[in-house]
């Protein structure tokens, strides 16, 4: 036993020592690589010398440098998931009031209802239980069925509802959804009356926000690589799938009359809706849009995000979420449709906060789809992480997809929601409002003059007055 703890104390020793003079060792051949690294970084003319690399990513940025270099590989516009780098909306300028004893605060925030209705004027209006709608994401062109059937899930579970997205009807998303949206879209499929009758609520879609109008296609190479798909795009062998840049069967304000009244009485009276990117011809779209008496309109701000845009287009497409709603409330109000054709925005809008603010501005409900798909991750990313990101768990194309947990990604994202709607109840609460539709902008102030000016709010500098 004795000769047996010495061994192991020798063996432990030695060990040690070996550590000391590798320690000492790699310590003397990393001070000669320093060294060496350093003499070279600081002696050498900037064309010949390494640190430049370092001054062209801080001048040009990490992602443009990276995108060059994709465009330089592949010869075409690289596609960027997820969206805008930078949110362009002033939301951190705007504040929420509080309120003591001029108005009280109410006693708890469970007492702060939450329910919306999207379309009040049709004969069966879309009820749901939170104004947190979860955006049009298409399967297919976009997401794999796993995540469309988690996203749908959390949708039930929370009382709100799901939405197709602009790719192919996918029966599964729809047993799971207790409230499910179908995007109309650009493309040629999911438009039979068997697919309409399905919805709960039908959204023409014209464009989105950062992506706005632009055409997309399927390659031929890639449907051939997914047969199923290819079937229920309904594109024939060695041809492509195309969503074109405006809907084809309407070119005026006529026409879309037209293909809103025979959507509504095909479908037996849901909510007939208009989603379109938000621009700066808002005003002028919205005039053509309101003849064609739809139930909501749905604007999506150039911040909201896409599953590959092209990247430079997502830096410069459109106007920011928080003045297109602000614009569509004002023209709305105008012409006096303000309680007859609900409002919906998104783009950009990450947490409770940013959605109750919409809110205020004249937003009936919002939609919302990055931050649902980073939600609906969460930890399940480490499934993929570090040599692959998470995307390859939701994508279509994801080579992870089917190791993504259905039930837990709808739990993750269900609890979000649920949080997200807890921080605006808890918020009217201290404003004492007992609904959140009765958040406005009185109870909102800004620390930036103009904007509060804009909006028509307090400048935080000023008394509210009475």
């Amino acid at each position: 036993m004795e000769d047996f703890t010495l061994g192991v104390l020798a063996t432990i020793t030695g060990a040690a020592v070996v550590l000391i003079l590798l320690a000492l060792g790699a310590r003397g051949i990393f001070k000669v690589i320093f060294g060496f690294v350093y003499t070279k970084l600081t002696t050498e003319p900037y064309w010949t010398n390494l640190f430049e690399t370092y001054n062209i990513m801080k001048m040009v940025g990490l992602g443009r440098l990276l995108e060059t270099e994709l465009r330089s590989a592949h010869g075409q516009p690289p596609a960027r998931p997820f969206g805008r780098r930078v949110i362009l909306s002033p939301w951190n300028d705007l504040l929420f009031n509080p309120v003591y004893l001029h108005r009280l605060p109410l006693l708890d925030y469970n007492t702060v209802e939450s329910d919306v209705v999207i379309g009040p004027r049709a004969r069966y209006p879309l009820k749901l239980k939170l104004p947190i709608l979860i955006g049009g994401m298409a399967y297919g062109t976009a997401l794999s069925a796993q995540t469309k059937q988690a996203l749908a899930m959390a949708a039930t579970m929370t009382g709100t509802a799901a939405n197709t997205g602009n790719g192919p009807f996918l029966p599964a998303e729809r047993s799971i959804a207790e409230k499910l949206i179908i995007q109309y879209s650009r493309g040629s499929w999911a438009k039979d009356l068997e697919v309409l009758n399905e919805g709960d609520a039908i959204e023409i879609q014209l464009g989105q926000g950062l992506w706005g109008p632009a055409p997309a296609e399927i390659p031929p190479q890639r449907l051939a690589r997914n047969p199923k798909l290819r079937s229920l795009l309904g594109v024939g062998p060695g041809e492509k799938a195309v969503i074109p840049p405006r809907l084809l069967e309407v070119e005026d304000g006529r026409e879309l009359r037209a293909l809103v009244e025979n959507l509504r009485k095909k479908t037996g009276g849901v909510p007939i809706g208009i989603k379109l990117g938000a621009t700066q011809w808002l005003e002028k779209e919205l005039e053509i849009l309101v003849r064609a008496s739809p139930d909501y309109i749905a604007i999506d701000g150039m911040e909201g995000g896409t599953h590959g845009g092209l990247a430079s287009a997502l830096d410069g497409l459109g106007i920011p979420t928080l003045y297109a709603v602000e614009r569509a409330r004002k023209f709305l109000e105008q012409k006096g449709l303000r309680d007859k054709i609900s409002l919906l925005v998104g783009g950009g809008l990450y947490s409770g906060m940013d959605f109750l603010r919409a809110l205020a501005l004249g937003a009936d409900a919002v939609f919302i789809g990055t931050i649902a798909l980073l939600a609906l991750v969460h930890t399940q990313g480490a499934k993929v992480l570090p040599w692959e990101p998470p995307t390859e768990l939701i994508f279509y194309q994801g080579k992870q997809k089917d190791k993504l947990n259905i039930p837990q990604a709808a739990q993750n994202l269900a609890n979000f929601l649920k949080a997200s709607l807890q921080e605006m109840q808890i918020t009217a609460l201290c404003l004492g409002r007992s609904h959140l539709k009765a958040v406005t902008k009185t109870d909102l102030s800004s620390t930036n003059r103009d904007l509060a000016e804009y909006l028509g709010i307090k400048w935080c500098g000023e008394p509210a007055g009475q």
